[in-house]
């Protein structure tokens, strides 16, 4: 294998994987967004409903503002659908790219590791040279 240095692949590996999680904390505000929306008209029916209550008019008006909430909802819920959709890609994507750059660190390591071991062989071979003429020179 390579003796080169895994270094620019690793830090290639590491910026994607560090833009894919940004995109996914934008998907991921982007899916609060929706909720939040979701909630807000969930929670401004029973007002609606209150206020069509008092009045004839307002309780006329209320039919097509429940419709409308009902059509919005729906159209959130598509959006969210979606969204979730492109998560699940992002997500599956993201899982890649890590897998990526822990296979880059890996080889990295291992290449450290097999340079390491080379200088100790190296050193243990020097030092064993130097036993070995200490023992000729005694004798």
């Amino acid at each position: 294998m390579s003796g080169r240095s895994h270094a620019p692949l690793i830090r290639l590996a590491r910026f994607k994987v560090e833009e894919l999680q940004k995109q996914m904390a934008e998907i991921e505000r982007i899916r609060a967004s929706i909720h939040d929306q979701i909630e807000r008209l969930d929670e401004s029916v029973p007002e609606e409903q209150a206020v069509a209550s008092e009045n004839r008019d307002g309780y006329l008006a209320y039919g097509s503002y429940a419709r409308s909430v009902i059509q919005r909802k729906e159209k959130l819920r598509t959006s969210l659908d979606e969204v979730d959709g492109q998560a699940d890609a992002l997500r599956s994507r993201l899982e890649d790219a890590f897998a990526e750059l822990k296979k880059f660190e890996l080889l990295e390591e291992r290449r450290v590791a097999r340079i390491e071991q080379a200088v100790r062989s190296a050193e243990q071979a020097e030092m064993d040279e130097i036993a070995g003429r200490m023992r000729r020179a005694a004798h």
